[in-house]
């Protein structure tokens, strides 16, 4: 969308909600329904761009969207919205992939997701680049990116003390295959021997449109088969690089348990126990280090500190992107280091999960601040103090904004 299609008078009006319009029925992303509640007839359309963490340009899409929705309006315009604008949506699911039989509308679960879930769950057999949604010669940053986009809308915490039925199981079952995907395609040595042997990874992926190409053909007529001989070499070898996994973990060495059955599963990939082996092993490994990370957080304090601390962070959110104090820890270090759209994103997930800890509305109430939204800071720091009256640094910060709107006329 071109930023110039806003006019400078329609910049300067501020959008109000529109009569009737219920915002609790609203499906909305953490971002967006952040924007959507700071739309109160008093914030300018401007302003609204530079606070909530998103794009000047996501924002100027969403107020056009939800004006030709008739979901707000603008103060002292009659101006229609223009026509053609619609928020995109990520995850299109193919028609009559699914059974419609499946869908719930009075689970805890948006429709559509509900959708996305079983449209993933039936193509976990395709090859791992196409679950990740990645061409087969990704990059690691590509996989890195794809995954963390499917974490956060898959990993089962995002559905922490909702009512999702057997949604649950499903999760559980797709985020455990989209981090199997991850680990392997990222770790160069196991993405080596997925492409020499026998995989779905070589395997036409079910729905294919497009023609196939000459050798393609050929192994239509011809199907490839790999010799009993090397089939078993291959079966051995995954079966040591197995064994070596069990005793590094045993011995208390999860990085080299994971290196081995990473490898383990690349050259047998069709040997169920070594995917359970893994999910095990990484899920010790990632309660561990995610222990000593918020430990040692404690004492960060220089701005080094800081860096490495949001890197760590960062890491440990590919294994957890819901963990609220993980969440809350990368907010506080991406705050220190200036990234203000990262550390409210980091912040309103913290409190997604859990919004009744009155640090996390404490920790927001610093981004909003940071980012001149002292009004809706001062609101986050008295639920903070609701939730726990004992907090002294809360109840300081609102005492020195309090005292700035005053000297400031309440301008701020």
């Amino acid at each position: 969308m071109d930023l110039g299609a806003v006019c400078e008078e329609d910049l300067g009006r501020s959008p109000c909600l529109a009569a009737g319009c219920d915002a609790t029925s609203l499906r909305l992303s953490p971002t967006e329904g952040y924007l959507f509640s700071r739309i109160d007839g008093q914030t300018p359309w401007r302003l609204l761009r530079e606070m909530g963490g998103m794009a000047a340009d996501d924002v100027d899409l969403c107020i056009e969207t939800w004006l030709a929705d008739d979901l707000i309006k603008l103060a002292g315009s009659a101006r229609k919205p223009r026509a053609g604008l619609k928020r995109s949506r990520t995850g299109v699911v193919i028609p009559g992939r699914i059974d419609e039989g499946e869908i719930d509308e009075s689970l805890e679960i948006d429709v559509e997701m509900q959708r996305r879930i079983l449209d993933l769950q039936s193509r976990l057999d395709a090859g791992y680049a196409e679950i990740l949604g990645v061409s087969p010669d990704a990059d690691g940053k590509a996989i890195k990116q794809a995954y963390r986009a499917l974490s956060r809308d898959f990993h089962p915490d995002r559905y922490f003390r909702k009512q999702i039925g057997g949604y649950e199981a499903r999760l559980e079952t797709v985020f455990k295959k989209v981090l199997e995907a991850y680990e392997l395609l990222s770790d160069p040595k196991s993405r080596r021997e997925l492409q020499k042997g026998p995989s779905s990874e070589k395997q036409a992926s079910p729905g294919r449109t497009s023609s196939p190409t000459p050798i393609e053909r050929l192994r239509q007529r011809m199907p490839f088969r790999i010799s009993k001989s090397i089939r078993n070499e291959r079966r051995a070898r995954a079966r040591a690089f197995y064994e070596s996994a069990r005793t590094w973990a045993e011995k208390g060495h999860p990085l080299e348990a994971a290196s081995s059955i990473r490898l383990a599963i690349a050259f047998d990939p069709a040997e169920e126990l070594y995917k359970t082996t893994f999910a095990e092993i990484q899920a010790g490994f990632s309660d561990g280090k995610v222990a000593d990370l918020l430990q040692a957080s404690r004492e960060w304090v220089k701005v080094d500190q800081m860096e490495q601390g949001l890197k760590q962070c960062e890491e440990a959110l590919l294994y957890r992107p819901h963990d609220p104090d993980l969440n809350e820890t990368a907010a506080r270090c991406a705050l220190v280091l200036g990234e203000q759209s990262a550390a409210f994103e980091y912040a309103e997930r913290a409190l997604e999960h859990s919004p009744d800890v009155g640090r996390y509305h404490r920790t927001l109430a610093r981004v909003l601040e940071e980012s001149g939204d002292k009004k809706h800071a001062i609101c986050e720091l008295q639920r903070a103090l609701e939730l726990d009256g004992r907090d002294g640094v809360a109840r300081e910060m609102l005492e020195n904004l309090k005292l700035r709107r005053v000297v400031n006329g309440g301008s701020e």
